[in-house]
């Protein structure tokens, strides 16, 4: 089973592109933590509405206005788009995590900023009932918390891309599993999307 058959064809944000309207503005930390943190409030019911969005933007960046519009426009349509995704039933969602053009230990550094914005989000919303979760889905967050504290360095080989993969997908899906559960009530898959899977 190939991605493309695994994901509806929804446009998702690009890990470039968001890294080059940090760095415009004068940003050296990775976009991961802040996609991480806006899916944390998603799945917890608390998006914010796009004045709210800018100025949390803002302040994980570190500055106190924009360099133009097209910065503006950029982050408003990270906001929508990342909606889009992780209450798309077709599993189109994205996590924005650098890409094959890094080396793997970049990568993994990405994917472990991602989480800890998620679960900095979830932890920061008082609305968010773990107590209600179904068990897989605790567990699910346990998991995620110990992928958080990865520290060891990983060497560019099959194996550990594999790994990688294998652990990125993970996080995926709970994140998905987690906003499906929390407003649809159930399977973030749709039937079409769940064939698929077969």
């Amino acid at each position: 089973m190939t991605d493309n058959q695994q994901q509806t064809d929804i446009q998702q944000p690009i890990f470039s592109q968001i890294s080059d309207l940090f760095l415009r503005n004068g940003c050296l930390h990775a976009p991961a933590e802040l996609h991480g943190d806006l899916c944390g409030q998603l799945c917890a019911d608390q998006k914010p509405d796009v004045d709210t969005w800018l100025r949390q933007a803002m302040q994980f960046m570190e500055v106190s206005a924009l360099d133009d519009d097209i910065s503006k426009v950029e982050l408003v349509e990270l906001l929508e788009q990342t909606e889009m995704g992780i209450k798309d039933r077709g599993l189109g969602f994205k996590l924005l995590i650098a890409d094959d053009d890094f080396s793997l230990n970049e990568r993994m550094q990405t994917l472990l900023e991602w989480c800890e914005g998620f679960l900095s989000a979830l932890a920061d919303n008082t609305p968010f009932n773990e107590g209600s979760l179904s068990e897989e889905l605790k567990d699910a967050l346990k998991d995620l918390e110990q992928i958080a504290e990865i520290s060891e360095s990983l060497e560019d080989d099959e194996h550990n891309e594999q790994d990688f993969f294998s652990i990125s997908e993970y996080v995926r899906m709970t994140a998905m599993m987690l906003y499906a559960e929390c407003h649809f009530g159930g399977s973030p898959v749709d039937d079409e999307a769940a064939e698929n899977l077969q």
